[in-house]
């Protein structure tokens, strides 16, 4: 089992403006509790000891609330970031904390109940060296769409029938594909990109069920509805 993961909480939360203009989005309360905290129980549930949180907007504030780990059980490690680094700089940095070892990753803005031991077990059995957790594309999506082959490889991106998640294996050979840590990167197009073109197997597993990237005023009190109805259920500590 996977016993370290990536959390990524640097964004600007721009789109929940004005609410992210003095609260990072990891801070927002879901229920009486904090997205964070879900997310960090989240992960400890399945077995997680050790997460390394990337952080810029508003990142003391998380860390004073966040602290050590110990209330969670886990233990934190913070990567700071003095401009933002994007989606695979911040990956890239933050996995500098860990041995050359295969990691979970995940947004700390994506509502998701995947069996992570499930995922960790499907990319394991496949020897791949990275795993990306996609959807579904909806219509009218502003999502980057993914194509997946019929072995549930990867095959390329700005086409297809499914989307990223926000949770995904970063293996070792997809950290090394990002620049140097400190450097501004993108997840797909310095990262899985490349790895495709050398000919890596990436895997794509596939999820059906409840999942919301926060990402809106709408998106958000949708969040807080279906945790009201229980469609969606926080994992409280």
């Amino acid at each position: 089992m996977i016993k370290k993961a990536i959390l990524l909480a640097a964004g600007f939360g721009t789109r929940l403006r004005p609410l992210t203009l003095t609260t990072p989005k990891p801070l927002l309360p879901l229920d009486g509790e904090l997205l964070i905290d879900h997310q960090l129980h989240y992960l400890k549930k399945y077995g997680i000891t050790e997460v390394a949180i990337n952080l810029h907007h508003l990142g003391d504030m998380i860390r004073e609330h966040v602290g050590d780990g110990s209330k969670y059980g886990i233990t934190i490690h913070y990567s700071i970031e003095q401009k933002i680094l994007g989606t695979g700089g911040g990956v890239k940095k933050a996995g500098s904390f860990f041995k050359e070892e295969p990691l979970l990753a995940l947004n700390s803005d994506a509502l998701i109940e995947t069996d992570l031991s499930d995922l960790v077990d499907y990319h394991t059995r496949n020897n791949f060296s990275a795993t990306m957790v996609l959807k579904k594309l909806p219509p009218d999506s502003n999502y980057t769409p993914i194509d997946v082959s019929d072995d549930k490889t990867i095959k390329g991106f700005e086409k297809g029938e499914y989307h990223y998640t926000g949770l995904q294996i970063v293996g070792p050979e997809l950290l090394n594909e990002f620049p140097p840590a400190g450097i501004e990167a993108c997840l797909i197009q310095d990262g899985y990109k490349k790895l495709i073109e050398k000919g890596a197997r990436v895997g794509a597993y596939l999820y059906d069920d409840y999942w919301n990237d926060l990402g809106t005023p709408e998106s958000y009190d949708q969040a807080k509805s279906d945790i009201s109805n229980g469609k969606f259920q926080l994992i409280k500590g």
